[in-house]
């Protein structure tokens, strides 16, 4: 499985088929047992933590909210980052609005103890990390899939903007997100059994069309 540079390639395919894995191997969580898993010809697993995150980035289901301010949770992701950098990666995702109507705005406590966030919310400060971070790639598990639909609505603004210009890569439980990517790879049992557009694995007739 080859990814181009700016290609948007969502995976499908049945639960338990690969899919998850794919995306944590190319996001060099895991390491294969064989073969290999590079940017360029670089194993993605032994380059260093910081460099590979300018590369790579994993953004899953579960939103990670930490027990400290709204500013912080951010700034993991960029910690040098100043207040106007900030600002921005809030404004793209479309949460500066709502942090700025809070009395203590981006100081706001969150997590245990702290003030509630929705799961849409939540998910807005992890992309807005992403925008922060500036990787060339993401690798996308279906980010909003676990939301209630309005929420995951929502969401597809601050989405599509944190992934603006960015090679991507759509671990796809629903077949809507696939639709729109450049190119589609079907997993069953571990093996890329077709890739090509939307178009042209329907026209084929296999896995993805009776999908």
């Amino acid at each position: 499985l080859r990814v181009t540079r700016g290609e948007r390639l969502a995976v499908v395919g049945p639960s338990g088929a690969g899919k998850s894995t794919i995306g944590r191997l190319i996001a060099g969580l895991d390491a294969p047992g064989s073969g290999r898993a590079t940017i360029g010809e670089e194993d993605i697993a032994l380059i260093g933590v910081e460099r590979r995150r300018r590369a790579v980035l994993l953004v899953s289901q579960e939103s990670h909210i930490f027990s400290t301010s709204i500013r912080d949770n951010v700034l993991l992701a960029h910690p040098a980052a100043d207040d106007a950098l900030l600002r921005a990666a809030l404004t793209t995702v479309g949460a500066a609005a709502w942090v700025d109507a809070l009395d203590d705005g981006w100081d706001t406590a969150v997590g245990t103890g702290g003030l509630a966030l929705s799961g849409a919310q939540e998910q807005q400060l992890a992309l807005a990390r992403v925008v922060l971070a500036d990787p060339d790639t993401v690798v996308l598990d279906e980010a909003t899939s676990a939301m209630d639909p309005r929420a995951a609505r929502e969401l597809e603004s601050a989405l599509a903007a944190a992934l603006e210009g960015r090679t991507v890569i759509a671990i796809a439980h629903r077949l809507s997100t696939a639709h729109d990517a450049d190119r589609i790879a079907v997993v069953e049992d571990g093996r890329v059994v077709e890739i090509g557009s939307h178009d042209r694995l329907i026209a084929e007739g296999g896995s993805y069309a009776e999908i």
